[in-house]
């Protein structure tokens, strides 16, 4: 299509334009004749690179792009096995061998997106980290932040955060500033963008932020801050009565409750919140019957 037009504003006669039509439908049904050949042959990935061919010839190929998607799910069943022993080596925090399985997964895939941004993120990490070489508590941290990273459904500002955290609980680890100074370098926006005090600590900061939302009325985005500090630490009391507050403002009492009660076995001395509790129970009670 493009050919053809580029012959017509060029000042190509009728004839000229007619043949390079033809051609151009000759060299796609060609291209078409090969992609089913090797979809036919359960030959995925040189289906999708064939059929890739001929969107950059003619990019409205609408059949060539829910060709290669259905392709790509077949490739996704047959590479199951594979998927989930790299989702296994990453939750153990093995960085360098996921990467490895990462390769295997790209062979059986070399046009997947997600594959190849994947592979760059992992050679950045694997460098950094091979491995997790411990469960502490600030290992654990930058596991999940890594997680968040790497993830399909990538989480980066909580990613920023929970390596931050990391390196606060471990400032002689001198890895956690690297894995830092590497998602700063990927993805600039995060340091740009980041509102928290030289002097202040990231939990107390994401704390202070969902206070913040919840007297502006911005109840979902301090439950999202809240959920982050207890996903890293969901012993702080502090966010567990905030997560409580934030959901009776969206009405959900039952999950106000259950963040009440998990902080009150964490602090049972709380009067405050046995007060809370009162008070979502008298609540409750004086709420009609349904039927």
């Amino acid at each position: 299509m493009r050919t053809l037009l580029l012959l017509l504003a060029l000042g190509a006669g009728p004839a000229a334009a007619q043949e390079a039509a033809l051609t151009q439908g000759a060299e796609l049904r060609e291209l078409y004749d090969k992609a089913f050949g090797y979809y036919v042959n359960e030959e995925y990935p040189k289906a999708i690179e064939y059929w890739n061919l001929v969107l950059r010839t003619d990019p409205k190929q609408v059949t060539a792009r829910n060709m290669i998607e259905e392709a790509r799910q077949k490739m996704a069943g047959t590479s199951a096995s594979l998927k989930s022993a790299f989702a296994k080596l990453l939750e153990r925090g093995l960085y360098a061998e996921a990467l490895m399985k990462l390769e295997e997964m790209l062979a059986s895939d070399p046009t997947s997106p997600y594959y190849q941004k994947l592979q760059g993120k992992l050679r950045r990490i694997a460098d950094l980290a091979p491995q997790k070489p411990s469960s502490s508590k600030a290992w654990t941290a930058a596991g999940e932040g890594i997680a968040s990273w790497l993830s399909e459904k990538e989480d980066l500002p909580f990613a920023y955060d929970a390596l931050r955290y990391a390196s606060e609980l471990a400032p002689a680890d001198k890895t956690f500033p690297r894995l830092v100074k590497a998602l700063e370098t990927e993805s600039p926006q995060l340091k740009l963008n980041d509102t928290k005090p030289e002097n202040v600590r990231i939990l107390e900061h994401k704390k202070e932020m969902a206070l913040h939302h919840i007297y502006d009325s911005k109840f979902y985005l301090a439950v999202k801050e809240l959920e982050g500090v207890l996903r890293l630490d969901p012993s702080d009391v502090t966010a567990l009565k905030r997560l409580g507050s934030a959901y009776v403002q969206l009405k959900d009492y039952r999950l106000a409750k259950q963040a009440w009660q998990k902080a009150l076995k964490l602090s049972p001395a709380d009067e405050q919140l046995k007060e809370y509790l009162d008070a979502l129970d008298q609540a409750a009670r004086q709420q009609p019957a349904k039927g």
